[in-house]
């Protein structure tokens, strides 16, 4: 922004409401801060008003074929991970959501590679999700008729998707992504911990031909986020267990809440043998995603599967998160301070490695940060009152299992590993309505690819298939 100084976040540190129309710096701003508490930035705040506005813009803006919206995902995806855009290199980027999120810079080089890959396999992907059989509206353009005088036709359930995007992990965004291929225009209120990889997948888009009227972002106060998703068609909402029961009863508003993922062992196979695959599970991506998993349930030796775990990851080191070998998050040495007697009031007794000091669940770097270490629990089965317990960092409750006529004490899971059992425990963890994705063998719980369902398919919420009809049809209903 004209007249302020350079900050950590570099001489573009300033983040403006981006509309169609283009940038708009609100008067009403605040101030980017990074882990250390130094400014890194400008945040503009847009008011309700000017959020329905620009929400009106986006419906009024003209549509664009969906192959032109498509070539603009592939380009885009490599624009964003490859590309200078308004000054900003890759390199500048993942530096700048390091230092305000906290999660290691090595986070952000491989969400440039995701965006990538997401964005080449949009058209494959929009396929995939099309039920067979059913034609999209934009086959239809050309003659708006279907071939055999009738047919099921795949349709947007709105045209605006209204975002509230969290700020633990920058390829969340991924999802969004999606929508636009479905022909969706997208709102996104960004996080105050990493509104730079939203603001750079807008103007990745924008450089690759996606008309502006499919994009916003759009800034505000936490008073006001909610009209993002009140002015937009569908909504699209991430937090905790507040936030998705606030929206259970609501047909338009999708709220992604704790993935609780978990991994089952069974008794036919040593933990030893897949120490690998648990630790890389609980800790990868510094522990921070919806996919990492929170609990370990073990039919053999479940304490020695904790303390072996513990010792594993008590070796990932407590670096700065700009550290190319940084492996855990970082916080504000107070938050941190505050998260570790938490940790210690509630699960302290049940520390694989002992209760210890406050202290140290963290590591002071000495610059006003704080790495979060992880930490790791035993409890004495998956009805205790802390299993399915979330935190920010890696943490993971290690509890005993045992075998029954079917999968006992998973709760909801967003994803979960079987280490052991047979095809017919895996097929009825496949059927539980609760588990959402199931991988058996080592796998890591976080592990996806373009193309498969994350919390279910996006569209299995954003679109519906109707049925259209010209005549004559015959009779052959009667």
């Amino acid at each position: 922004m004209t007249g302020h100084p350079k900050t950590a976040a570099g001489p573009d540190g300033g983040i403006a409401v981006e509309r169609p129309s283009g940038p708009y710096r609100s008067a009403n701003r605040t101030t980017l801060t990074d882990v250390t508490g130094r400014p890194a930035g400008e945040l503009s705040l847009a008011p309700p008003l000017l959020i329905r506005q620009v929400i009106n813009e986006m419906r009024a803006a003209p549509e664009q074929p969906a192959e032109d919206r498509l070539a603009a995902l592939a380009g885009a995806g490599e624009l964003f991970a490859t590309a200078t855009l308004d000054g900003e290199t890759p390199d500048a980027y993942c530096h700048r959501q390091a230092l305000v999120s906290g999660l290691p810079v090595s986070v952000a080089r491989r969400t440039l590679a995701k965006v990538a890959r997401a964005g080449r396999a949009a058209a494959d992907t929009l396929a995939a999700q099309r039920p067979a059989g059913a034609v999209s509206l934009d086959a239809l353009r050309d003659t708006g008729r279907p071939d055999t005088g009738a047919a099921p036709v795949w349709v947007r359930k709105g045209d605006v998707l209204g975002v509230l995007a969290p700020g633990n992990h920058p390829a969340t965004h991924l999802e969004w992504l999606g929508a636009l291929a479905l022909g969706y225009r997208v709102a996104v209120r960004p996080s105050r911990r990493d509104p730079f990889t939203p603001r750079r997948l807008l103007r990745a888009l924008r450089r690759a031909g996606l008309a502006p009227g499919y994009t916003a972002l759009l800034p505000t106060t936490h008073e006001h986020a909610d009209a993002v998703v009140e002015h937009a068609d569908r909504g699209l909402v991430y937090g905790g267990d507040a936030v998705v029961d606030r929206y259970a009863d609501s047909r338009r508003v999708l709220a992604q809440g704790p993935g609780r993922s978990k991994i089952l062992l069974t008794g036919d196979v040593s933990w030893r043998d897949h120490l690998d695959t648990i630790a890389d599970s609980v800790a990868g991506d510094a522990g921070v995603q919806c996919l990492n998993a929170s609990a370990v349930l073990c039919e053999q030796d479940p304490q020695g599967l904790a303390a072996a775990l513990a010792e594993r990851l008590d070796g990932l080191p407590s670096l700065p998160a700009g550290h190319p070998e940084a492996a855990l998050p970082v916080r504000p040495l107070d938050e941190a301070r505050q998260l570790a007697r938490q940790v210690r009031e509630a699960v302290g007794a049940h520390l694989a490695t002992g209760p210890g000091a406050a202290g140290e669940l963290i590591t002071d770097l000495g610059d006003g940060s704080a790495v979060l270490r992880p930490v790791i629990t035993v409890l004495d089965g998956p009805r205790h009152p802390h299993f399915g317990t979330e935190l920010p960092f890696p943490y993971a409750a290690v509890v005993p299992w045992r075998p029954g006529p079917r999968p006992d004490g998973l709760g909801r899971t967003l994803a979960l590993t079987v280490l052991g059992g047979d095809a017919g425990l895996v097929r009825q963890c496949l059927a539980n309505p609760l588990i959402r994705n199931t991988h058996w063998g080592d796998v890591p719980t976080y592990w996806s690819r373009p193309g498969l369902p994350h919390d279910g398919s996006p569209a299995e919420f954003l679109m519906e298939t109707k049925t259209f009809a010209t005549g004559p049809t015959g009779t052959e209903t009667h």
